[in-house]
């Protein structure tokens, strides 16, 4: 069954304790961390601003603005119309558009998360976590799609990133790390 406004799985059947905005699905929530000043829209400068408080270097940071507000056509499929915003924004309550094939499945094309869905990435694995590169890869193999080549770009960037930043000291990801990400507690 899918949850509109908690990230649960079957360790945490409540989700993340005081976390739940009502008005927001699971995936809204995931992305708000980059909407700096809570107006609904994620401009570059928020997401470039967001980067750097992740720890991201200045060019990386750079190079995932260009990536998503810039080639992914991000700001076009969160419209309400037809026209593109002129400062490129993202509109955070139609994040859910942003939906492609090959990713885990977690969120539905409405932005609400199936826990089910995410515990299926850990039987994928055969564990409880992500031991390394090479895990991060097989999961991604797990689930891409063969039509869908900005799908796989999408995954890899969005993995790569959660790899980078979440792991620990020994390089592992843990399950628990990933729940965090999936309901924008983690940052």
């Amino acid at each position: 069954v899918p949850r509109a406004y908690q990230a649960v799985d079957s360790k945490h059947p409540e989700g993340s304790k005081g976390l739940s905005i009502p008005t927001y699905t699971v995936l809204q929530q995931h992305a708000a961390f980059w909407d700096r000043d809570n107006d609904g829209r994620i401009y570059p400068y928020d997401t470039y601003v967001g980067c750097r408080e992740i720890g991201m270097s200045l060019l990386l940071s750079l190079a995932f603005v260009w990536l998503l507000h810039f080639t992914l056509l991000a700001p076009y499929m969160t419209q309400d119309n037809w026209l593109l915003h002129p400062y490129l924004a993202i509109h955070l309550k139609n994040i859910h558009r942003l939906h492609h094939a090959s990713d885990t499945g977690t969120y539905d094309e409405e932005g609400r998360m199936y826990p089910r869905k995410f515990e299926e990435i850990w039987e994928v694995l055969g564990a409880e976590q992500l031991a390394s590169w090479a895990d991060v890869r097989r999961l991604l193999a797990a689930n891409r799609c063969v039509g869908d080549p900005l799908g796989w770009l999408a995954s890899a960037v969005s993995w790569g990133l959660l790899y980078s930043v979440a792991r620990d000291e020994r390089g592992v990801l843990g399950r628990e790390a990933v729940r965090r990400c999936f309901d924008g507690t983690l940052f």
